[in-house]
């Protein structure tokens, strides 16, 4: 698995070296210092034990939120062996991390610095992941497994797009949000072989599984990560779950190479009798033992043979509708503060109803709202004016990064029910939550710790801590914050 500072997809040169950080976009700012501790992460996590059909990896853990008892699956890093380059560049690489939110890629949350080890804090699916689940997973209709795959190419053209290949695309790498199995997420990703190697013991485990994904030029160069190595792995997934079986098959590890870098692929068995002939197309193009002529990640999901598919389009709940254009422009404090609710205080059932509202108008499944999306549902509510000013109001509101497209972190700070998260008793809730002592006052370093917490730029950060504490004098009492904090609403 690795982390590419790669050109833009059009751009691609189809490798990478081992060494690359992440590319830094102009919204990742950063905010960690690994020359800075942190508390300790046992100060608001109780670490569990993980079952072994999720990994085998030691430095994989689950952890327990103590304020709210939200899981999370935590990463250590030992970063005593690392010199002052390496430190460098693997906080660059987290503090890019931190930026990335997708509904198809297990965000990281929080990170704690101590004692030379990096703890990184990210979502816990409980679904499991595709290894573990493979037998449940077969019994899907096709139509369900093609939406899983649309949902993999969102989070990998999500990647790409920021400039990261994800390297490690296998079945382990895809996990279930929960046991429904309807919606998936990429773990895995943005750290690279080298570092991956130096801080957590990590070693690719050589197995017929692990290998039947990789790429030919994966295979000759075996740090390399690209773009193209990408879409082949994504190439075979589409071809496992047309046919249940693997585009290239052996009981032996060296057979398998050789059959994958003789790159020739058999369509001929008779589960393809009745799979669509654009398909087989679209899965040869993935397979090309050239790089350059697989098709881009937005090309595949972008695939007539996807859009056709067109889901059965339900009319969205008119009062979320109503929020989103009625959205106002947010200090920096507010954005955070509710970014810090939603990961942190959503009801599991509002959870699910902001997904399943922001899934009525991602028709392609690609995790981001386009304005022409928007279009196509409000024209089956509204006259063709009337959905064009919706649209255009929406989106002059929402798209704060102007990127043109809404992405869902974007959505559920527009759509979250503020009367019902950002009010008195939720704000109490987390002042409790922050004030460790029980003290009724919270220190400098506590406001710090939250403000860490919400992903504030370090740069940001006095400026905001004197925001919260007025009136210079180091303390933050409870009704002081509660007032500020409701006076930011």
């Amino acid at each position: 698995m690795g982390c590419a500072a790669a050109k833009p997809e059009k751009q691609d040169k189809s490798h990478s070296k081992q060494n690359s950080p992440c590319s830094q976009t102009k919204e990742a700012t950063p905010s960690i210092s690994l020359m800075q501790e942190t508390d300790k992460i046992e100060s608001d996590y109780i670490f569990h034990s993980l079952d072994p059909l999720v990994t085998r990896r030691n430095y994989i853990k689950k952890a327990v939120s103590k304020s709210n008892n939200a899981s999370r699956i935590v990463k250590v890093y030992n970063c005593l062996n690392l010199t002052t380059t390496e430190k460098q560049e693997l906080e660059r690489i987290v503090n890019h991390l931190l930026q990335i939110k997708h509904l198809n890629l297990v965000s990281q949350q929080q990170y704690y610095y101590n004692d030379n080890k990096l703890f990184l804090v990210s979502d816990f699916c409980d679904g499991g992941n595709l290894l573990s689940r493979l037998d449940h997973f077969s019994q899907l209709q096709q139509h369900n497994m093609f939406d899983v795959f649309c949902q993999i190419m969102a989070g990998i053209q999500f990647l790409h797009n920021k400039g990261i290949a994800h390297g490690n695309i296998q079945l382990e790498s895809i996990v279930f949000t929960d046991k429904s199995m309807q919606n998936v997420k990429l773990i895995d990703y943005g750290i690279s072989s080298s570092l991956k190697s130096t801080c957590l013991q990590w070693r690719p485990n050589g197995g017929i599984q692990e290998i039947s994904f990789k790429s030919p030029e994966a295979l000759k160069q075996s740090n390399l990560t690209s773009f193209k190595s990408d879409i082949w792995s994504c190439g075979c997934l589409l071809y496992f779950f047309l046919t249940s079986h693997m585009p290239f098959q052996s009981r032996d590890v060296q057979a398998l190479k050789t059959a994958i870098q003789r790159g020739i692929v058999n369509f001929e068995g008779s589960e393809w009798t009745n799979i669509n002939p654009d398909m087989k197309i679209l899965v040869s193009k993935m397979l090309s033992s050239n790089p350059q002529l697989r098709p881009t990640a937005s090309e595949v999901i972008n695939h007539p043979i996807f859009l056709n598919r067109a889901k059965i389009i339900t009319k969205p709940n008119k009062q979320l509708s109503k929020q989103m254009k009625d959205f106002k422009q947010q200090s920096q404090m507010q954005s955070a503060m509710l970014n810090y609710i939603a990961e942190n205080m959503l009801q599991e059932q509002d959870k699910k109803k902001l997904m399943e509202e922001f899934q009525k108008f991602d028709l392609n499944k690609d995790g981001q709202l386009t304005k022409q999306e928007l279009l196509t549902v409000y024209t089956t509510m509204y006259s063709s004016e009337q959905a064009n000013q919706e649209v255009e109001a929406i989106f002059s509101k929402i798209d704060q990064n102007g990127s043109g497209r809404i992405d869902y972190q974007e959505f559920v700070l527009a759509t979250i029910d503020q009367k019902k998260y950002f009010n008195r008793e939720k704000l109490l809730m987390l002042f409790q939550q922050i004030d460790r002592d029980h003290s009724g006052q919270l220190s400098k370093l506590e406001v710090k710790k939250l403000l860490r917490d919400m992903q504030v730029p370090k740069e940001k950060l006095d400026q905001l801590s004197k925001q919260l504490d007025q009136d210079g004098d180091g303390q933050i009492a409870q009704e002081e914050f509660l007032q500020i904090m409701l006076s930011i609403a």
